[in-house]
């Protein structure tokens, strides 16, 4: 019986042996994580971010994040980090030195995303509905404690060829301070990207679309819906709670969800 042997080169196994070296990652191989973070420091005090023990305090980037009282804080921070291991991303009291929210980042994978409220001194649940394969879920949540009088909320795009006005309804009756959720399909009208950039959402009083809900001031009551990320209408089984707000002199809005294939 004969044996055939085939000669491997030196270069050649030298070759094999680094390419397996590559596809095997260094446990202290550099990685990095994109952590987006949404939501609204409703306390008297400003909230301090921190990553494991990198902290984002005034010294960073001349603090921009330090999320203000009565302020959005929507961030996107590049996190480097070596070692696996169980870290938190925590949002601190400047004053009190509490930790007021508290959340274990992925354990892999290169993307996070951390949503919060904190009103009257305590998170508010954030419980998103399950996803229905067959519609869209949006929720709303209006933080207004000048009144307490329910809202309508409604889409309005002018036809920039022929002067139509269209107007849909998204929801009715919405009360401050509560969650409401509801089932969305665009309409035809309102069914395409560029459809939706040049659509503003209204805040009406319940049941009189020319009265603004937020001071009657149409600037604080008035968003517009480009980059709200609204369900175009070949999308569905997306769930998007939005958090609503008047500020001082527009309308502020905090996306309380992640979808980074549709960014």
């Amino acid at each position: 019986m004969k044996f055939c042997y085939k000669k491997i080169s030196l270069p050649l196994v030298l070759l094999l042996t680094m390419f397996a070296a590559c596809n095997k990652e260094a446990p202290d191989a550099e990685r990095a994580m994109s952590v987006v973070i949404s939501g609204y420091n409703g306390g008297a005090h400003p909230l301090q971010m921190a990553i494991d023990t990198t902290v984002y305090d005034v010294a960073v980037s001349s603090g921009k994040y330090i999320v203000k009282p009565n302020d959005l804080g929507n961030f996107n921070i590049a996190y480097s980090y070596r070692s696996n291991k169980q870290r938190m991303f925590t949002l601190t009291d400047t004053v009190t030195k509490e930790i007021v929210y508290r959340k274990e980042l992925p354990s892999d994978g290169t993307k996070a995303n951390f949503n919060y409220l904190f009103l009257n001194g305590k998170l508010v649940d954030i419980n998103p509905p399950v996803a229905d394969p067959v519609t869209n879920k949006l929720g709303f949540y209006i933080y207004y404690p000048a009144s307490d009088e329910s809202i309508d909320i409604s889409l309005y795009r002018v036809d920039g060829s022929t002067g139509q006005a269209f107007r849909v309804y998204l929801a009715k009756g919405i009360k401050p301070g509560t969650w409401a959720y509801v089932d969305y399909m665009a309409g035809e009208n309102f069914a395409t990207k560029n459809m939706l950039g040049n659509t503003q959402i209204h805040f009406t009083k319940s049941g009189n679309v020319g009265q603004w809900a937020f001071e009657n001031d149409e600037s604080k009551s008035v968003i517009s819906a480009f980059g709200m990320f609204l369900p175009a209408a070949d999308e569905k089984g997306l769930v998007q709670p939005y958090f609503i707000t008047p500020q001082t002199y527009d309308l502020g809005h905090s996306q309380l969800f992640y979808y980074p294939d549709r960014l």
